[in-house]
């Protein structure tokens, strides 16, 4: 038998269903193979990865389970998870997990979660937390465990760069959503929801320009060149100052704080302010309420001296960037129930606005 190459399905998709069908029919044995990769492979005229691809995608749903030179078995209790599959009413709730790196105490964080848990509210589906501690070895462990468990869909708010990928692609492979929040990514088969970066830092940028600031520093704590999100703000600080016709100065910009002690803060303030510079746009609000107590030490005041700028809005008292965490919540929401479905669109990008909340730290330069 030959796959038809007008049929709009693929071919291992093909595969699936004739194994499917021969199985509905009762036309196996549980103590025999029900296929090889080269029976397969002749059947159906395809190549091994074909024939692999359809073998492995049964085995990640339960259908199958392989003995290495032998071929494909039909698990035992197969008619109990087709008849789940064929009643989707009679299945057990939709988990939906949630790696957090922190043990979350913004507000933001709680109306993401208030919101997805909205989106959930008139369906069988429930998110579930874990805390990493930013931890990359315990994001891995949660990971592992949860491929063991009957997990609806992921959404992953990384603590570094290293997603595990190795691992994300067995949930993909699963056909189980993967969502990345916080970070940018370029991997096509992930679902990608984070606030415009680039946009939020140049609107921090042109608020401080038109306050009369042309000395503006760029401060980080973190790696630029390792943590993305902080790259973008980079950029829409640095497209902010080409466009206003300023220069940027490297002794303005510190990529990644050697230090971030108290004393290490107060060291750079003294030598920013020695340089001129009369405004701060700070990677987060934690480092902008760090640069704000080393100023209060050294007897300048906030904004009076020195102005300084945030990101996150996780402050009363600090110009900062509202993420608009929500709005990601009801689109969290919606991807999650959408995957339930047969009609899901397929994994894309969404850029949140960034929202400038001006607030006491930011004012006039000083002259």
């Amino acid at each position: 038998m030959s796959a038809n190459p007008d049929s709009p399905k693929k071919l291992y998709e093909i595969i699936i269903d004739s194994i499917l069908k021969k199985i509905d029919q009762n036309q196996f044995s549980f103590e025999t193979p029900i296929c090889t990769e080269i029976q397969l492979m002749e059947e159906f005229q395809v190549s091994r990865i074909t024939a692999k691809r359809a073998i492995t995608e049964l085995e990640y749903q339960g259908i199958l389970y392989r003995k290495r030179g032998v071929g494909s078995f039909v698990v035992r209790d197969i008619f109990q998870k087709r008849a789940k599959m064929s009643n989707p009413a009679s299945n057990t709730p939709a988990v939906f997990a949630f790696l957090l790196p922190y043990t979350f105490k913004q507000n933001n964080i709680f109306n993401m979660i208030a919101k997805i848990n909205a989106k959930f509210n008139s369906s069988n589906c429930f998110l579930s937390l874990f805390i990493t501690d930013g931890n990359r070895s315990k994001e891995r462990m949660i990971l592992k465990q949860l491929l063991e468990q009957n997990i609806a869909g992921i959404l992953l708010y990384p603590a570094s760069t290293d997603l595990h990928l190795d691992l994300l692609n067995q949930f993909v492979f699963r056909n189980i959503p993967v969502i990345i929040s916080d970070q940018p990514v370029t991997t096509p088969y992930l679902y990608n929801i984070l606030c415009d970066n680039v946009m939020g830092a140049r609107k921090l940028a042109e608020h401080l320009i038109s306050l009369g600031h042309r000395k503006i520093c760029f401060f980080s704590e973190k790696s630029i060149a390792s943590v993305p999100s902080v790259a973008e703000r980079l950029g829409g600080y640095l497209e902010a100052l080409r466009c206003a016709g300023l220069s940027a100065e490297p002794e303005y910009i510190i990529p990644k704080a050697t230090e971030s002690t108290a004393e290490s803060f107060r060291e750079y303030i003294c030598t920013l302010k020695s340089s001129g510079v009369t405004a701060i746009i700070c990677e987060n609000d934690g480092v902008a309420s760090g640069l704000i107590e080393a100023c209060s030490s050294l007897s300048l005041r906030v904004p009076k001296d020195i102005s300084i700028c945030g990101f996150c809005n996780d402050y009363d008292n600090i110009t900062s960037i509202y993420q608009n965490e929500e709005l990601m919540g009801e689109h969290i929401g919606d991807i999650f129930l959408e995957s339930l479905t047969p009609d899901r669109n397929l994994p894309h990008k969404i850029l949140v606005p960034a929202t400038l909340c001006v607030k006491a730290s930011t004012g006039p330069c000083p002259d």
